[in-house]
């Protein structure tokens, strides 16, 4: 056992150099191919629009344009192959759960070297970062497909890694020792997410999608799970009609999750309570429609905005629409900073903060550098999802209802001189 550890510290050892620490430019020169076929994007594809935002009771919200499209598809099928995006090995870049040799399966808390090496930190911040749609040139909401792909090389190489919001919501953040957790979400159902390409009589997954990006990203990095979170509009999302139904089932079965973002792209300030009822309800309902045994519970705001008055601001939690109720238990505003750990006691699902997902003050690449002078800011997983580590010193902030059944283990560096 002794050996074991001994081989387990000098590989999370190196993964701390190679994933922690790294200092390399923001924006990752392109080297990856184009996945299955190469086929260039139609110029007409539909991005979001870039718009200005405005700070309303410390957050940022959110001008987009919502737009649909009546292209028409025939296909049900795509001919795609893709990963579940695990992997059973260690690497370098890649630390697995701290096994017992005796069971695969069974998880094992670390131990005091191992934790001085990891410095796990489950009380940390956690980014979700808002992306709308891929475009020619870069801005606030938008990203072009070779920004996108830098993106991921990046938060990969610092190692971050995927989680869906519901997940870390509900705090099954399942990341590798010395992992941070990162939730990449996705507004307005853009055709730019989620796009098909008809070539020679068959459906393709276009690989400058955001889709297409990630597929081909966790084909070469199976430790980058499919996840992501889209939040969608009524009417046609993605873009496509005649396939809504195959990509949001899509989507689904292959470990994203999809939610709500309104029928209509409406700003619930300037609605009734029958109003928010309506176009959060009927979306709801829409969507579920479409995927059979599914639960829409999650939001993101239209415009980053929610009323103020009780009465209204209880409404877009939870309400009835056609003698169907809804409830959200996550609501994501647009903001402009990482949020807290889900179980630090300032922990609000209903008010969740999101990174802006441009080059800007205070956007997604202001976020990264701010993480590679601070690692110690970031939440770094114990890589065991029944159990929460945290410093000693931190353990105060930490609130134990949202800790629930998980056992908690706080730890004190070694002091050296």
């Amino acid at each position: 056992m002794q050996t074991k550890r001994m081989i387990m510290t000098a590989v999370l050892a190196l993964t701390l150099v190679m994933s922690g620490c790294v200092n390399s430019d923001s924006n990752i020169d392109e080297t990856s191919e184009n996945t299955n076929v190469e086929v260039k994007v139609d110029e007409n594809d539909e991005t979001a629009d870039e718009t200005e935002t405005e700070t309303e009771s410390s957050t940022v919200t959110e001008e987009t344009t919502h737009t649909e499209t009546s292209d028409e598809t025939n296909s049900d099928e795509i001919n795609n192959e893709t990963s579940e995006g695990s992997s059973d090995s260690q690497t370098s870049s890649q630390v697995a759960h701290v096994q017992d040799s005796e069971n695969q399966e069974s998880q094992v808390n670390l131990s005091q070297e191992e934790l001085e090496i990891i410095q796990p930190n489950e009380l940390g911040e956690v980014m979700i970062v808002m992306y709308h749609g891929l475009g020619k040139k870069n801005s606030a909401y938008v990203r072009t497909p070779e920004s996108f792909r830098a993106d991921l090389e990046t938060y990969y190489e610092m190692g971050f890694r995927p989680v869906n919001l519901s997940d870390y919501v509900d705090g099954n953040i399942e990341v590798e020792a010395g992992m941070t957790p990162i939730v990449l979400t996705f507004d307005d159902g853009n055709k730019s997410n989620f796009n098909l390409l008809e070539v020679d009589g068959e459906m393709l997954l276009d690989p400058d999608s955001a889709v297409g990006i990630i597929v081909d990203f966790n084909k070469k990095n199976p430790d980058w799970a499919l996840k992501g979170s889209f939040f969608l509009n009524g009417g046609t999302p993605f873009g496509q009609k005649g396939q809504v139904d195959y990509k949001v089932n899509w989507l689904v079965d292959n470990g994203f999750e999809v939610g709500n973002h309104s029928y209509g792209h409406e700003d619930l300030t300037d609605q009734d309570g029958a109003g928010i009822q309506k176009t959060l309800g009927k979306n709801i309902q829409e969507i579920e429609s479409r995927i059979d045994g599914y639960t829409v519970n999650t939001l993101a705001l239209p415009f980053g905005k929610r009323p103020k008055d009780q009465e209204r601001y209880d409404l877009v939690t939870a309400g009835v629409y056609d003698g169907i109720a809804y409830e959200h238990k996550a609501i994501l505003l647009v903001g402009w900073k990482p949020e807290v750990s889900v179980y630090d006691k300032s922990f609000d699902p209903l008010a969740i903060m999101r990174v802006q997902s441009g080059d800007g003050d205070f956007q997604m690449i202001h976020w990264l550098e701010d993480y590679r002078n601070n690692p110690h800011k970031r939440f770094i997983s114990d890589g065991n999802i029944n159990t929460v580590t945290v410093p000693e010193k931190l353990v105060e902030r930490m609130n134990l209802d949202l800790v629930g059944d998980k056992e908690v283990i706080t730890y004190n560096l070694s002091e050296t001189e």
